[in-house]
């Protein structure tokens, strides 16, 4: 039975990189909460509770869902979904794992705010792209793209941003 001292190397190596991951999925979840702070939905698309979808990155589900049912934005509550692909205007927020970022396409002027950790992902019409520099989460905004959706992203936001992406004119 060589195949079980294998199996159970590999299972060892895999939880010690779920541990190792935490803390970048736990920054990434303290983000997107934070991200929804700083943004105004059309009334339209105003909801309680707001709806955070995920497609992919369980981790930072998983680390914004514990202890969601304390966390409110403003007054209304959270709820965070996992989903297998990228739904159609039943989301407030829709995070997209940057391994799943081929398979879904952002959500174009639906009042969703798209973020992702995807390489480039606020040059190609995403909102806002999550990325570690030295050591340390970053974030871009393409703030036409807000706007397209109706979304109104707070000056507050935009100045702590590591670039904010605009299309010419």
């Amino acid at each position: 039975m060589v195949w079980a001292p294998a199996a159970l190397l590999l299972a060892s190596v895999s939880s010690r990189a779920d541990v190792v991951m935490q803390p970048e999925d736990e920054s990434k979840a303290a983000y997107v909460l934070n991200f929804v702070k700083f943004v105004e939905w059309p009334d339209s698309a105003a909801r309680d509770p707001v709806t955070i979808c995920f497609v992919g990155a369980e981790g930072v589900h998983q680390a914004l869902t514990a202890g969601i049912e304390k966390k409110l934005v403003g007054d209304k509550r959270l709820i965070a979904i996992q989903l297998a692909s990228a739904p159609a205007g039943r989301c407030n927020v829709l995070y997209i794992d940057a391994s799943m970022i081929f398979d879904q396409a952002p959500a174009r002027e639906l009042a969703v705010l798209t973020i992702s950790d995807a390489r480039n992902f606020a040059a190609a019409g995403g909102m806002i792209e999550l990325f570690t520099e030295n050591h340390r989460l970053r974030f871009r905004i393409n703030v036409d793209s807000a706007h397209r959706a109706g979304l109104r992203i707070s000056s507050d936001l935009l100045k702590l941003a590591a670039g904010v992406h605009r299309e010419p004119r």
